[in-house]
């Protein structure tokens, strides 16, 4: 076994055996439960209340993988708008939905490719809501988030981490999907965590390749 295939044993996950010798790759990972995406992980690519460049954000952007988005909380459907091709007043949403919860809270999900829900529509947790797109005043493909609490309008805008089960953080995150329990609000967080590896004793490292 070459210093170089001693390297790579190392880096190996789940972890591998060398003779007497296990050597494995520790990683610690963050994972946050939610429903919004079934996939591995979520890309957030604007948070609340900022973007990135400092402007002002209302919510919370997110790309997934297949472009489908689900309910983050159960709730019925208060408004359901079409849009109409433009870019200001409710049409800078695009195609989106406000579900208002049973503690009075509401959340938005916008910029959806058609609009398929209608108003007085139970949705459930879970539940799939629409194909990400970009209708509206979007740039880029994505659902743009949004939370309210005491009242029914962007006047009561707070943090949607709160519901989404993700960081309020642009970045890639590792995610469960948890239809059945509600997430534990996750703050920012600080994501996932570097791979730690462990180190390999020296005389393994000095040792010989083997001949054949």
């Amino acid at each position: 076994m070459s210093h170089c295939d001693i390297c790579c044993f190392a880096n190996a996950n789940p972890p591998k055996t060398w003779g007497a010798h296990t050597i494995s790759r520790v990683a610690y990972m963050a994972v946050y439960k939610q429903c919004i995406t079934d996939q591995s992980t979520i890309r957030v690519s604007a948070g609340y209340p900022h973007y990135p460049d400092g402007s002002v954000h209302g919510g919370i952007d997110t790309v997934h993988t297949n472009h489908q988005s689900y309910a983050p909380m159960a709730g019925t459907v208060e408004t359901a708008h079409t849009w109409q091709g433009g870019t200001t007043g409710n049409d800078s949403w695009g195609n989106y939905i406000v579900v208002k919860m049973s503690d009075n809270s509401y959340w938005l999900a916008a910029h959806f490719v058609s609009q398929i829900h209608s108003v007085g529509e139970t949705i459930t947790r879970g539940q799939y809501i629409g194909e990400q797109g970009q209708t509206g005043n979007a740039s880029g493909i994505h659902t743009h988030w949004e939370y309210w609490i005491g009242g029914y309008g962007t006047a009561y805008r707070t943090d949607p981490s709160a519901i989404l089960g993700i960081p309020n953080k642009v970045g890639t995150w590792d995610v469960e999907w948890d239809a059945t329990n509600p997430p534990t609000p996750p703050g920012p967080g600080p994501g996932p965590t570097p791979i730690v590896k462990r180190k390999l004793p020296i005389w393994m490292m000095c040792k010989p390749p083997y001949r054949f």
